[in-house]
């Protein structure tokens, strides 16, 4: 097995792994728009495993910053882990990941990380591999009273204009946080160059004209509200009940809740919140300086203090 950049295979090659492993893929184009603006992704953007011709796994290294009990500090992160269905099981994928792994150390980095779900094959492997998970991921439900829209507010789909006060509120709301409350002020606009449609399941939350918070919507997949982040108490309640005046079955649904914080304002409206759910975020440590039984600790998984919301997926 031989260790390739995205820029030493073919193109096509790299779709067609990701077609067949997730039943979507980029094009050469779109991985150029990423490459051009996104730094999270490193100089030669993915590493592929070849053999006898034939690409058969793929890891796509990223690095960004998070905050830790220690403090600010940059982390890997191992993104489209996948290996062709001919090969499940052979290893390929897992020794991708330890060359991955072995770029983090060259790159002074201290942890490496990814998001799972304990629902499939690689949750294990990761296990193994020395991966710990940490935080529990939650979600809540109610039944809808279809409460009214209150007086004063106005709820909108977010535009790009929205995006650097939607930073701000999230900056105000994680300060206290610990985890993936370090997110780049340009993340959203190199979202919206992967996908221009992103800011379609955003809307903003508007007090006498100004935005005070914004949530995150995907009602076609079962979800009423996710990423709620409206740092007032007065404000977080006006928008829960905008969502659910919204409403049009007879239960609401929050889902991945990760802080503490959160989990007691949904209770505090009558939600139940439970889990954990499959979704999950994981460390490994890349160094005998961290300890593989700190790791929940130092990401606040211990304390309630770790927060990850679905914008900071990778």
């Amino acid at each position: 097995m031989r260790v390739r950049t995205y820029d030493e295979i073919h193109p096509d090659d790299s779709f067609r792994l990701s077609f067949l492993a997730f039943g979507e893929a980029w094009d050469e184009a779109k991985v150029r728009r990423v490459r051009s603006s996104d730094r999270r992704y490193l100089e030669e953007f993915a590493l592929y495993a070849e053999e006898r011709g034939r690409v058969l796994a793929q890891v796509v290294p990223l690095r960004f910053r998070v905050r830790l009990r220690s403090g600010v500090e940059e982390v890997g992160g191992l993104a489209g882990v996948c290996s062709h269905p001919a090969v499940w099981g052979r290893g390929y994928a897992r020794r991708l990941m330890d060359a991955a792994h072995d770029r983090f150390r060259a790159l002074d980095l201290r942890i490496s990380t990814l998001t799972t779900s304990r629902n499939i094959r690689g949750y294990g492997v990761y296990a193994k591999m020395g991966y710990v998970d940490l935080a529990p991921f939650r979600a809540a439900v109610r039944r809808s009273s279809r409460r009214r829209a209150p007086y004063g507010y106005r709820l909108r789909t977010a535009t790009k204009t929205d995006v650097p006060r939607m930073h701000d509120l999230y900056r105000k709301h994680t300060r206290n946080m610990l985890g993936w409350t370090e997110r780049p002020a340009e993340l959203l606009q190199w979202v919206l160059r992967e996908n221009r449609d992103y800011l379609s399941k955003y809307r903003v939350l508007l007090r006498q004209g100004k935005v005070v918070g914004y949530l995150r919507t995907r009602p076609d997949e079962g979800v009423t509200m996710e990423e709620v982040v409206v740092p007032g108490p007065r404000d977080f309640r006006a928008a829960v009940a905008f969502m659910e005046s919204r409403h049009r079955r007879g239960v609401a649904t929050v889902n991945w809740i990760t802080a503490a914080d959160d989990v007691t304002r949904f209770r505090s409206l009558g939600y139940s919140v439970d889990g954990p759910i499959p979704d999950a975020t994981m460390a490994l440590s890349l160094t005998k300086e961290v300890r593989a039984t700190d790791l929940r600790r130092l990401f606040g998984g211990t304390s309630g203090r770790f927060v990850q919301y679905p914008t900071d997926d990778f």
